[in-house]
């Protein structure tokens, strides 16, 4: 997604010309074009909102034979709505200084941009600045080909894997990111429709390839169908949480023995409720403001410029999806959690090791052993020796 600042030219409104921010480029795979009486067809987004009498109205709500406001003489009239599925680039024009009402060929058309205007979640020009550092993956992989990677895995390195499992079939996507839990550093990302058992499998695959990452899956409704086949491949990183108060104290999980055998107050995956959410978004808020974490993906970057604050709560913009988002936000919420189960981990190893006793090492000197001790055989017939085996 990219951003022109303007500052130079106007646009058209119903008022005469006014200035406006600038202008944003997006992909969009869900396009209506809407053709009107006056011979004019618009090419836009579901959520983009013509006016009627005064009043927007998106244009997956518009129905045919609607009247559209427009400053032609005679009434503009819908005539046909068709949808297609092919992706496309589409341009937002950003805070017209005309309550975002502008013309395109005579329709009066509405847009609000939620980055200027400070209702996005992570402050928009931080966002922008983000956006100038992103890059083209050096691999696609995958039959959709929309598993990208940055890098490849290091071996000295440790890595989390975190999704967010949707349908398949729905508007929301599953999604998963890769991430190097010391530089907080995105390594890999998942953004298709894929079946949850499919995606699940998908999920242990990749979480082994990078050295058996800590593999956390978002467990709410759907996500128990990926988890499932994590567990019948008895995957050994799974991350599980505690039922109680693990979810919202890391800490917690820590004293009472993260790897413990009993896991009946555990369950696996992570829990995105009304408490864990605001830890999530906070963690994104407090990573991003530091200007910690190092983001390659457009696609994230998409989601994080209409992921805003509506009636109190942090949520993609109408007729957007925020997957890529929560699975950063949670990942920025486990990414202290792993790096603390990490050096556990360490000192439980240094800790087993040294329990081990210096003992003298039994070397062979080549004499030939004579004793009996131990080398008797009953045959049935009386003992035997078999010290002629060692002569």
């Amino acid at each position: 997604m990219n951003f022109k600042q303007n500052t130079r030219f106007e646009i058209l409104t119903p008022t005469g010309f006014r200035d406006f921010a600038g202008i944003r480029k997006l992909q969009k795979d869900v396009i209506y074009t809407v053709t009107f009486s006056n011979g004019k067809f618009l090419k836009c987004s579901h959520t983009h909102k013509l006016i009627s009498y005064g009043v927007g109205i998106e244009a997956n709500q518009l129905t045919i034979g609607v009247e559209i406001d427009s400053i032609n003489t005679s009434p503009v009239y819908i005539e046909s709505i068709s949808i297609d599925n092919n992706m496309i680039d589409l341009y937002d024009i950003l805070e017209v200084d005309n309550g975002n009402l502008f013309i395109v060929d005579d329709i009066v058309s509405h847009n609000c941009d939620f980055v200027s205007s400070g209702h996005t979640v992570v402050d928009g020009p931080l966002i922008l600045e983000y956006e100038a550092k992103c890059e083209d993956p050096i691999e696609r992989r995958g039959i959709d080909g929309n598993y990208w990677i940055w890098e490849y895995p290091d071996y000295d390195r440790d890595y989390i894997v975190v999704a967010d499992v949707a349908r398949g079939d729905a508007a929301d996507y599953s999604a998963f990111h890769i991430f190097d839990v010391q530089d907080i550093r995105q390594v890999g990302e998942y953004k298709g429709k894929i079946p949850p058992n499919e995606f699940g499998n998908m999920l242990v695959t990749v979480a082994t390839e990078w050295n058996n990452a800590l593999l956390a899956i978002e467990n709410a409704n759907i996500g128990w169908a990926a988890i499932q086949p994590a567990l019948d491949r008895g995957y050994q990183n799974l991350h599980y949480t505690y039922k109680d108060d693990g979810y919202t104290d890391a800490s917690v999980q820590l004293k009472k023995g993260y790897d413990m055998k009993d896991k009946s107050q555990m369950v696996p995956g992570v829990s995105t409720t009304a408490r864990t959410r605001p830890l999530m978004i906070s963690a994104l808020d407090m990573y991003m403001r530091e200007k910690t974490p190092i983001i390659r993906s457009k696609r994230l970057i998409q989601e994080l410029l209409v992921f805003i604050w509506l009636n109190g709560k942090a949520q993609s913009q109408q007729g957007y999806n925020d997957d890529l988002v929560m699975a950063f936000c949670i990942t920025l919420w486990l990414r202290d959690t792993a790096l603390k189960l990490r050096q556990q981990g360490i000192d439980l190893n240094r800790r087993a090791l040294s329990s081990f006793k210096k003992t003298s090492p039994v070397i062979y000197t080549g004499k030939n052993n004579t004793s009996d001790i131990g080398w008797n055989w009953d045959t049935g017939f009386g003992d035997e020796s078999l010290t002629w085996l060692i002569k």
